[in-house]
């Protein structure tokens, strides 16, 4: 080897430690130091969603500060205006809710004793436990912590609305700069496919993000009229909880439509209140599914269902409620690096 070509491996030696070594240190960064993730996760959604209208504004002729803070200012407005208007009443609901959970519990109860003297057979044999008696403990502890945490998960809420904006806003100014900066530790053998793959990887992700919110938003307010029209309590605040969950593919809906049908059954609306909200559920799935998913979503991350159950199900046990958010967009961005690295492969060997 000579010394010209010596040099030239020893280069891209160095440029690839310095990259995995930046990749290193930041998911370790990301991983333990309190609420990074959650922040970062909100302003890379900030940053999905505002990316396509900065570079407009940019390429009609402003500036990018101007670009990037237009419509990051304008969006702050927006979702201020919308907290104000909508957390007091959401608050109101919860606190209804922690207040009345001892009521539920004890319907829940109930309904597994009904269940549990008709079906009695399917449920316990010998010395086994009853139905009631494994289940109830569950739920209560579940519904205890969940209101206990409340407090701490607001405390949370706060530092994160303070250092997602700020992340957000510096996303959209220098994000590419940062990018193309980063990519300078790449060796000169692979920059053009890490290139690629960044491109690759933003486009798919953004249109994900950009999709699941449009969506999410639909389920929630169509929910929230729903639920209005029957005249059902806590309406608010259950679809709010249907529009969080329904960012989880398949599972999401089935999770937040269980709360209606329990409160249902324990303030006694009898079969016909429960079939008419699981079908108000039904009809709103049967909407996103018809008109949004085809046209959203599934043009854009085009996976197998069952891979999809697999990355709920494996960030479910990693991340819990976090990690079944942001499962797919990760396996995506797995699946593009993977044909990509292979392409790349193929093509280098031949």
């Amino acid at each position: 080897m000579t010394a010209v070509e010596y040099a030239i491996v020893r280069e891209r030696r160095i440029k690839l430690f310095f990259f995995l070594g930046s990749l290193i240190l930041a998911f370790l960064f990301v991983l333990f130091v309190n609420n990074m993730m959650v922040s970062l996760i909100v302003a890379v959604t900030m940053y999905y969603l505002l990316a396509p209208l900065v570079d407009l504004l940019e390429r009609w002729g402003l500036s990018r500060i101007w670009a990037t803070t237009i419509p990051f200012l304008t969006v702050i407005v927006v979702v201020a205006l919308t907290s104000a208007l909508l957390l007091p009443a959401l608050w109101d609901q919860v606190k209804v809710l922690q207040n009345e959970a001892d009521k539920y519990t004890k319907a829940f109860s109930e309904l597994l004793d009904q269940a549990e003297g008709q079906f009695g057979a399917f449920f316990k044999s010998g010395e086994n436990p009853s139905l009631r008696h494994q289940v109830v403990p569950l739920v209560s502890d579940w519904a205890a912590q969940f209101f206990k945490g409340l407090p701490d998960l607001i405390s949370k809420s706060f530092t994160v609305l303070l250092l997602a904006p700020f992340f957000g806003f510096f996303l959209l100014l220098d994000g590419r700069d940062l990018l193309r900066k980063w990519l300078n530790f790449v060796p000169n053998n692979i920059f053009e496919l890490s290139l690629n793959l960044s491109y690759q990887i933003g486009t798919q992700i953004g249109g994900f993000v950009r999709a699941r919110l449009i969506e999410s938003v639909f389920v929630a307010i169509i929910t929230w009229v729903g639920l209005m029209i029957l005249g059902f309590p806590f309406a608010l605040a259950l679809a709010f909880l249907a529009g969080v969950l329904n960012i989880i593919p398949y599972v999401g809906p089935v999770i937040a439509a269980g709360p209606v049908i329990l409160i249902s059954l324990a303030n006694g609306d009898g079969l016909t209140g429960v079939l008419l909200i699981a079908g108000l559920y039904v009809l709103i799935q049967f909407l996103d599914g018809a008109i949004l998913v085809p046209f959203l979503v599934a043009r854009i991350v085009n996976l197998h269902p069952v891979t999809v159950i697999v990355a709920v199900i494996m960030g479910s046990q990693l991340l819990g409620i976090l990690g079944m958010i942001i499962c797919i967009p990760l396996v995506s961005a797995l699946k593009v690096t993977t044909l990509a690295v292979y392409r790349h492969l193929i093509n280098f060997r031949t």
